[in-house]
């Protein structure tokens, strides 16, 4: 059995107190088709159809799927991070390159390798 909203769409100036749903019934046979997505109640004090609407549906007739909020991760953003960890993986390797690099350039030339006269 699906779970019900009430939605109950009042003229401008009406309330309704707790009491008031007492007045409440099942539709006429020529409200049938009056909710789109929800089960047609009738108001007897108002004279008018309201509707009960399903889970995820909302509006007077409940015409309006009500969409979650929500996001999910698509293929996209794995991608996105991918190729960004993927960057930053290349920028450390070239970092520690130079810097490895460097530093056997200061020590080649720090010793000085003699030609000439051999020690007799």
């Amino acid at each position: 059995m699906p779970s019900f909203v009430i939605h109950f769409f009042l003229p401008a100036g009406h309330t309704v107190s707790p009491m008031d749903l007492k007045s409440i019934q099942s539709c006429f046979e020529e409200h049938n088709d009056y909710c789109l997505n929800g089960i047609c109640v009738f108001h007897t004090e108002l004279k008018m159809p309201n509707c009960r609407c399903f889970v995820g549906y909302s509006g007077e007739r409940c015409e309006h799927l009500m969409l979650n909020s929500y996001t999910q991760y698509s293929s996209e953003c794995y991608v996105a991070v991918g190729i960004g960890g993927g960057m930053l993986l290349i920028g450390m390797i070239a970092v520690i390159y130079c810097y490895i690099r460097k530093r056997y350039k200061e020590t080649k030339a720090s010793y000085k390798v003699c030609h000439g006269e051999a020690a007799v």
